[in-house]
């Protein structure tokens, strides 16, 4: 199957906007002049996987592309035989895995998270048939997988895309008439504005806090003591929680930051954690970084008194024994266990 090639910026951008798609000097097929073709077209030039909608619907069209968004795709051969079958099609996109679209359902939404976000308003935007609107961004580096769709953190947004989630686009027109209009034109994938860092962190989880007993203040053995209680939950997260459980862990290690843990030691410790929970190495080390560098601007508040006891004692782990104890120990936390020594198997 062929793929459709890239344009020049300029006619990328008018493309979707307008409607309009460039002569190709192929004859055969639907009419490349109208609307919808030339759309789905358009879209898939961008850099958007497309898929068919049921004519006047929201849904995949059931016959065209039975497995749903697991069909969309942006080689020509497919659509120009999609939109020959049914012309009246309308045209579904699947942003990938690196943008994050926020669906905004009401008129009166759209002016509330421009309020609060004001970098977002040159973010593409296509307005939806309700009023509401679709805001196309850029996930940072190593966060591709850390949110889901189903995340309501936001009032009255949806998240869509993330290579999870389709959208209906324009000029697609509802059943009852209705249509989708782009009020700021869509770029390439790499081109979108990035999420806002403020708008990030509303919609991730928080960071853990400290584990009870290890809120001790800061001396240094302190501060390696929880690197490597983080690394150890990173390490034993399970498939389908290891990016999210990173990013937390990453975050919660860069509020440690400013009390005087190393920066490089928590890169490397919180990596190699990953790498055993079964993460690869560049995905791991971009969200580490990115997550260190987010916390490391909320300090996490450390109790300065001494407690004796269980935490005492654990304080005295250095991270890479905290950590590599896991390969020796049944008891891997060094804040649990028979009053902090380690049980051998």
């Amino acid at each position: 199957m062929k793929k459709l090639g890239r344009l020049p910026e300029a006619a990328r951008r008018v493309e979707v906007s307008r409607n309009i798609l460039p002569h190709t000097g192929r004859e055969a097929g639907p009419d490349r002049k109208t609307s919808l073709y030339g759309a789905a077209l358009s879209y898939a030039r961008l850099g958007y996987p497309v898929l068919p909608l049921a004519p006047g619907e929201k849904r995949p069209h059931p016959r065209l592309a039975p497995q749903g968004l697991k069909g969309a795709t942006a080689e020509s051969a497919t659509l120009e035989a999609w939109w020959r079958a049914e012309p009246r099609a309308g045209v579904g996109v699947l942003p990938p895995a690196s943008v994050l679209v926020l669906d905004v359902d009401t008129p009166e939404g759209l002016p509330r998270l421009l309020g609060e976000h004001p970098g977002l308003e040159g973010a593409p935007r296509q307005r939806t048939p309700k009023g509401g609107a679709h805001l196309f961004l850029r996930l940072p580096e190593g966060l591709e997988g850390a949110l889901s769709a189903t995340v309501r953190r936001l009032e009255g947004v949806d998240l869509r895309g993330m290579g999870r989630a389709y959208l209906v686009a324009a000029p697609t027109r509802l059943g009852d008439g209705r249509t989708y209009a782009w009020e700021v034109p869509l770029v390439p994938p790499e081109e979108l504005p990035p999420v806002p860092e403020a708008l990030l962190l509303r919609l991730l989880p928080p960071p853990p806090p400290p584990p009870r007993e290890a809120v001790l203040g800061a001396s240094p053995r302190r501060l390696r003591g929880l690197l490597g209680a983080y690394a150890e939950r990173v390490a034993a997260a399970p498939q389908g929680q290891r990016h999210n459980t990173l990013i937390a862990y990453a975050r919660a290690a860069g509020g440690l930051l400013p009390h005087g843990l190393d920066p490089g030691e928590a890169e490397e410790v919180l990596v190699r954690a990953a790498l055993q929970a079964g993460l690869p190495e560049r995905e791991a080390r971009a969200a580490v970084r990115w997550g260190l560098e987010a916390g490391s601007r909320n300090p996490l508040p450390l109790d300065p008194g001494p407690r004796w006891g269980v935490a005492q004692r654990a304080s005295s782990w250095t991270a890479g024994e905290a950590f590599w104890a896991k390969a020796h120990y049944e008891e891997q936390n060094p804040w649990r266990g028979d009053e902090g020594k380690p049980q051998w198997r």
